[in-house]
């Protein structure tokens, strides 16, 4: 959709993924003066950024030819909430700073749910967003730092007579040290300005975090303590640790103490394949982790903010003492029983590893089964029958993870379908998961994936989403055609706002107000470049997530029956209560 008072400009038709063919720095970049702009996207280049994700407005379009003459590809979206989601996953899929850049005014304010997930999820990027220009009076001006401040990013201001380039290599180490989005406000006459030159610098850019090993020393001190009497301790892994590879000393820590892990959503497969490994933690847990997990003493988070997912709205661990390792106030938790300890986590159990003493204990309790073997139980369990022309979205989802290439990268969206995915579809042997559930916010699954495919052309992303949040991102399947992205799109389309449904239905509370069909999805979809496959039958299924997952741009429409319920929804209607899905 096009902004109104833009000061006139003209949005490209189709602008796609362009480039140029010099080299940076050849003379078709050294033609002209140098300005900011200029400086800025030789920066990037020198630093081997490959894509921009952007929507162009009039505060940014000088920034984005510049990039054009250094040969970075610049993915044009349909909005610009959008740009900022692709740049994460772009940066989840690569281990990398991504960046994304919008105009001034309302385009930076449609930026604020994917700013908002991005900074929750400790995400880093820069989103270079154009600030009107010192005499500029039109209905545009916008008091932006203060906005970003309610996203809880980080922004800083170029000042006149500031060297850009310069601001913006500092905003991408920032984002680094930080692990979260960094913004850069440029005002749009910078950009075409005049600016000092800038010497090369080194692409190489390595995550150093900022170790404070006295606080780990005293959180392993408090947690030798209670592991010293525990019987039955618990290891979880949240989001925290995934991004900070620890997970091999946590399985050696375990170990030795004999410790049972887990995960939280986010961290999902990350200790698949080990003999202690219960899988997902809380509302998402299979029955036999469940099981297990009630009979836990002693619980220690690392990296994980304990949300009602994790703990089961606290009726999870009711007998255990819990002990959280969590390195930034603002994701403790509250509870009774929680005693937060503010300590780096892969610091505190190479401390804990290293005061490792005596043989190292048998687990506690029984082995269970693999993921995929224990959620046939729940199949056998809750057998459905769908109604004509539509299918049980669990064994639908099963047959999809069989079948998915071993190094694929899976996204999740949030809502009720994430229900069904994170429970049904394993994280591929060679591959990566990610949640898209950042802010509790549906619709961010289609984007992050998009850039996470860009990210990773030789390999399959796949994501899931529900109906309803795909439409709100239809739009950007026209940007995954037209970027060449390889991503398959499995819709599930239940015809509702099916979280929001099955409480209604089960409060008999007007259920049928979040039944919004998507009549067409599927013609929509192809009529913006994707190849449409429709499951409908049950009969069908093999063939069709065989044939979802070629190569290219597949949208996979599970028709779904509204009255299948995941696990978790399950749970919510026996025990009368609500429970967050983040």
């Amino acid at each position: 959709m096009e902004h109104q008072d833009r000061d006139g400009v003209e949005m490209p038709a189709d602008p796609g993924l362009r480039t140029t063919d010099h080299e940076p720095g050849s003379p078709a970049t050294d033609r002209n003066p140098p300005n900011g702009g200029t400086r800025m996207a030789q920066v990037l280049a020198q630093h081997g950024c490959s894509h921009v994700f952007t929507l162009m407005g009039d505060g940014n379009m000088h920034f984005l030819t510049a990039l054009q003459q250094e040969s970075i590809g610049i993915v044009e979206v349909r909005h610009e909430s959008a740009a900022v989601a692709m740049a994460e996953g772009f940066g989840w899929a690569k281990g990398s700073v991504a960046i994304c850049t919008v105009t001034h005014g309302p385009g930076f304010t449609h930026t604020a749910t994917s700013l908002v997930v991005a900074a929750r999820n400790r995400s880093p990027l820069v989103l270079v967003v154009a600030e009107t220009s010192a005499d500029y009076l039109g209905a545009q001006r916008f008091d932006q730092m203060r906005f970003a401040e309610a996203c809880e990013v980080p922004y800083h201001r170029v000042r006149p007579g500031e060297d850009p380039a310069a601001a913006l290599e500092n905003a991408m180490s920032a984002a680094l040290r930080l692990t979260s989005p960094v913004i850069l406000g440029v005002a749009s006459d910078l950009f075409i300005a005049p600016a000092p030159a800038v010497g090369k610098r080194s692409g190489a850019y390595e995550i150093v975090a900022e170790v404070d090993r006295e606080a780990s020393s005293a959180a392993a001190d408090v947690i030798l303590t209670a592991l010293s009497t525990a019987r039955s301790p618990v290891f979880i892994a949240g989001r925290g640790l995934l991004r900070a590879k620890g997970t091999r000393p946590l399985t050696e820590l375990a170990e030795h103490w004999g410790a049972a892990l887990a995960t939280t959503v986010p961290a999902k497969g990350l200790f698949d394949g080990h003999p202690q490994n219960l899988g997902i933690s809380g509302g998402l847990s299979h029955v036999e982790a469940e099981t297990i997990l009630k009979r836990a003493d002693l619980v220690v988070a690392f990296g994980s903010s304990l949300d009602r997912g994790t703990t089961s709205s606290g009726r999870l661990f009711q007998r255990a003492r819990i002990l959280q390792v969590i390195d930034e106030t603002s994701a403790m938790a509250s509870a009774d029983n929680v005693t937060p300890l503010l300590a780096e986590a892969v610091a505190t159990i190479e401390e804990l590893l290293a005061q490792a003493r005596g043989p190292a204990r048998h687990p506690w309790f029984a082995p269970v089964p693999p993921d995929a073997e224990c959620w046939a139980h729940d199949l056998k369990e809750f057998p459905t029958r769908p109604a004509a022309g539509s299918v049980d979205p669990r064994p639908s989802l099963a047959a999809l993870s069989r079948h998915l290439p071993a190094d694929a990268n899976v996204v999740v969206g949030n809502g009720h379908c994430s229900g069904f995915a994170t429970t049904f579809v394993d994280v591929p042997a060679d591959g990566r998961f990610f949640a898209a559930h950042g802010f509790g916010s549906i619709g961010q699954a289609l984007p992050t994936a998009t850039g996470a495919a860009l990210a990773t052309p030789e390999k399959k992303t796949v994501v899931i989403e529900g109906d309803a949040a795909f439409m709100m991102h239809l739009a950007e399947a026209d940007t995954v055609a037209r970027s060449g992205a390889n991503l398959t799109v499995v819709v599930v389309n239940d015809g509702a706002l099916g979280t929001e449904y099955q409480r209604l239905a089960f409060d008999d509370d007007h259920a049928e107000l979040a039944v919004v069909g998507t009549p067409g999805l599927a013609d929509a979809a192809r009529a913006l470049g994707a190849r449409i496959i429709v499951l409908a039958d049950p009969r069908d299924t093999e063939q069709a997530v065989a044939a979802a997952l070629e190569p290219g741009f597949v949208l996979l429409e599970l028709r779904t029956d509204r009255a299948v319920l995941s696990r978790h929804m399950r749970w919510l209607h026996h025990a009368r209560g609500v429970a967050s899905m983040d």
